[in-house]
């Protein structure tokens, strides 16, 4: 069915000099300039960069579990530098070493953790290891200990990030297993690397709450996104402190976000979180 054409007047309407000399309609556009910037600025902000949005998503990455419930969960975090032990009995270990490389030092970049290599197990404080599905309970006996005590993250779990803490709430110890086999079959093999070692800095729980982030399993993020920027400088800011529970995070949190306003980070995150990026450095 054709529909008949009507033709469309146009009424054009000129501003002359004189109208615009008039203060009544000078003040009307100057206040309708004001309201366009203010609801500009309002629609460039994305919802993950409002304070009340990277506080809620931190206090559930940072304070909430996702395998062992806790009632009162403490901040915890590295305050030593990091040795990373890197095995591999499955793939191409040069290429597993390479990407792990580069995600540490971009993690250490953000954090100012110190992260490097060790080939002296003795030293090490977190063991990476790459290996086959059928052999992921060997090396839990071997780095971890009894398979039983995580049976619910050996079940469900592509790939197995745990960590010890001393009673200060420091991070000491840390084992990421990767079976590479399985992983690839699920398209998470670089996912497991980027995730996994994130977590054990100090952010350990998952959440469907929390985005755009790795630490949301539903999302397609495979790389640090600008909010888990934040939350990396946020855990490691002078502000927070090992042991806090929730109360006193929340009561510091404005201090940090402060102090993450007056560096622009939250502002400049998007761009901030590209440099030294796997992401970048693979050219994705």
């Amino acid at each position: 069915m054709t529909l008949p054409l009507h033709p469309i007047h146009w009424t054009r309407y000129a501003i002359t000099p004189t109208s615009l000399l008039n203060p009544s309609l000078m003040i009307r556009f100057s206040l309708w300039l004001f309201a366009f910037f203010i609801a500009s600025h309002a629609i460039s902000q994305e919802r993950w960069q409002s304070d009340a949005y990277i506080q809620d998503s931190f206090i559930k990455i940072a304070l909430e579990r996702e395998y062992k419930e806790t009632k009162h969960p403490k901040l915890i975090r590295w305050t030593k530098p990091i040795k990373l032990f890197f095995e591999s009995d499955s793939g191409d270990a040069s290429l597993q070493k390479e990407l792990l490389s580069v995600h540490a030092q971009h993690l250490a970049y953000i954090t100012g953790l110190s992260i490097d290599f060790t080939d002296d197990p003795k030293k090490a404080n977190i063991f990476v290891i790459f290996t086959d599905y059928d052999n992921m309970e060997n090396k839990v006996k071997q780095y971890i200990g009894d398979p039983e005590k995580i049976r619910a993250a050996l079940n469900e779990a592509i790939c197995l990030g745990n960590f010890s803490r001393n009673s200060r709430y420091e991070i000491t110890k840390g084992t990421i297993i990767i079976p590479v086999d399985y992983a690839r079959r699920k398209a998470r093999f670089l996912d497991c690397i980027v995730e996994e070692i994130t977590q054990l800095l100090g952010l350990p729980n998952d959440s469907n709450d929390v985005f755009p982030s790795v630490f949301n399993d539903v999302s397609i993020d495979t790389y640090i996104s600008p909010l888990d920027y934040l939350l990396l400088k946020a855990l490691y800011s002078s502000q927070l402190k090992p042991g806090m529970n929730v109360k006193q995070t929340k009561a510091a949190f404005p201090n940090v976000l402060k102090e993450l306003h007056a560096n622009k980070d939250i502002e400049n995150a998007v761009e901030r979180v590209q440099k030294y990026s796997l992401k970048v450095y693979l050219g994705d």
